[in-house]
Formats: structure tokens, sequence, C-alpha cells
């Protein structure tokens, strides 16, 4: 006959009561009940484990030896509801999310530590890139949310998308960049644009943007992310469609300026993408409560 776990649970805690009915009110159980298991437990083992007195019960030879097993299952047990419950009052656990550049860098870290205040035991596990290897790591099951810039593109059925708020790209300069004092750029002859690299999220609103409205341009450098074009602008190579989240210290500097461009489509959104909530830990279900909070604008 096999043991049962729940018997062994039950014969720790008549061991450390001294009493079946002591044990029985404390697991909501009749007396015949906890008689019953400990009769099974008995059966499995093959010889007595308890032995009854006027003043309730005694461990027997073999009971003694079997109760340091049922007293380590117990501290298993214990171990595992605690773990639960912290897990379920976000106590401990790991927010594994990826977020694309002008994301992680300008809303992530305030995100995160309003998030930490409400959780402190909970870790983060960040990842960093252009958008589409942000999407390309919660696809693969690396992280639990994506946070990007621009439309997600095509998505397998499943995936949750929603906005969590709005950016605006804005063409940037060096103030002593001959266009830098431009009122208004002509279409004659093309912009002169430093690109992020492809799969960027900001390049994809961008080119979609000019190509809208028949704007010419010509590429004169290919950067991988904002921070290596703003510098390459900033030295005076060129002009660049960037995120205004990201270029708004320099601009309130004058190390950058803003040239006009009337141009529909730089509005872009930032999205929140993740597998369907119940499939999600604690800490992200959290994480993302939190977004919707935010205001959209």
């Amino acid at each position: 006959m096999s043991l049962n776990p729940e018997h062994l649970l039950t014969f720790a805690r008549v061991a450390r009561l001294g009493s079946l009915s002591a044990a029985a009110e404390e697991l909501h159980l009749t007396q015949p009940a906890v008689s019953s298991q400990i009769k099974l437990l008995t059966q499995a083992v093959g010889e007595p484990v308890l032995t009854r007195h006027r003043m309730g019960v005694r461990l027997t030879g073999a009971g003694e030896g079997l109760l340091v097993h049922a007293q380590a299952l117990t501290r298993v047990m214990e171990g595992a509801r605690t773990y639960t419950r912290e897990r379920r009052g976000l106590e401990t656990g790991t927010l594994r999310l990826a977020a694309s550049s002008t994301v992680a860098a300008s809303l992530l870290p305030g995100m995160l530590a309003a998030y930490h205040e409400q959780s402190p035991g909970v870790a983060f596990e960040i990842r960093q890139g252009n958008t589409q290897e942000v999407l390309g790591a919660l696809q693969a099951g690396q992280v639990e949310v994506a946070l990007i810039e621009g439309p997600p593109g095509h998505l397998a059925a499943g995936w949750q998308v929603a906005v969590f708020r709005y950016d605006e790209l804005v063409l940037v300069a060096a103030p002593g960049h001959p266009l830098a004092r431009e009122s208004e750029l002509g279409t004659a002859v093309p912009l002169p644009l430093i690109w992020r690299e492809h799969g960027s999220g900001t390049r994809e609103v961008a080119e979609q943007a000019l190509a809208g409205a028949g704007l010419l341009t010509s590429s004169l450098l290919e950067l991988p992310g904002t921070e290596a074009v703003k510098e390459a602008v900033i030295q005076g190579l060129g002009l660049a469609l960037l995120p205004e989240l990201r270029v708004r210290r320099e601009l309130q500097h004058g190390v950058l300026v803003r040239v006009p461009l009337a141009l529909p489509g730089l509005r872009r959104p930032l999205s929140r993408v993740s597998a369907e909530a119940e499939q999600l830990s604690h800490a992200a279900r959290s994480f993302l409560r939190t977004l919707e909070q935010v205001t959209v604008c």
C-alpha cells in the first residue's frame, strides 16, 4: 500500500499536538476522519505508528522514525504555501520585459521606479533593442511584455496590443547647419538625413511620413541607435527625424534646433504587446495594470 502525503501531514500534526482530537480541530476535520487517515498510514507502513494512552497518543518506534520525514514534508509544504502567497501578493518574482530604445531611455526608468515602490520584492529582467528585436524577444518567450515605438506590424493571433502613450518625431539639426534657420523647407532639394538602422520603429514611421508627403531625401549615414544618430546631428553631419522625448533636453539647451516641417504622420503610438493576461505571471499582470493607469496623450 502506497504512502499518501496527506496522511503524513496529518500524522505530523497529531505527533506535534499529541492528540487526535486536537489535530482534528486544527485541520477542520472530524476525529473519525483523522483516525481513518492514521489507520491507512499504519497499513502503508506495516506496523503501528501511534499508541493510545489516557492523555492522548504516543509515537511507536516506527512512528518516531517516520516523523522525521513527515516533518520534512510539512516544512516543504509550508515553504510552497509561503512562496505562493508571496507570488500572489507580489512580494517576490521577476518582471521580464523588453523595451525599444526611446521607451527604455525616456519612460521606462520612471515606470520601473513607480512599480518598484508598489512591489519592492519583484526583480527586473530588462532587454533593450529596436522594435523588431524587442518583438523577437517577446515571440521567442524571452520576455513577457514588450514596449515598442510605432505599429507592431504583423503579429500572430493571440498577442494583445494597446497604446499607452504617443510621441512625435521632430526634424532636428545642429545650430550651425545651413538648414537650421530655414523657416520653410522646400521640396526641390533632398533633405540630407541621418537614419536609424532597419528594424527601428522610428525609422519606419519617418519613412512612411516622408513617402506620403512626397518629400525627397538623401541618406547620408545609417547608425545603430538614437544616441549615435543624435551625436552625428550635433556634429553637423546632417538632419534627422528623432523622437521628441529623446531630444527634449538638447532642444532646451540649444545643442540642437528644431527645423520646421509641416508633415502629417509623425505622431506615433507607443504600444505594449503581451500574451493574454491569464498566460502572464503575477508580476507582468501587475505591470500592465500600472500601464493602464497612464494617461494616453
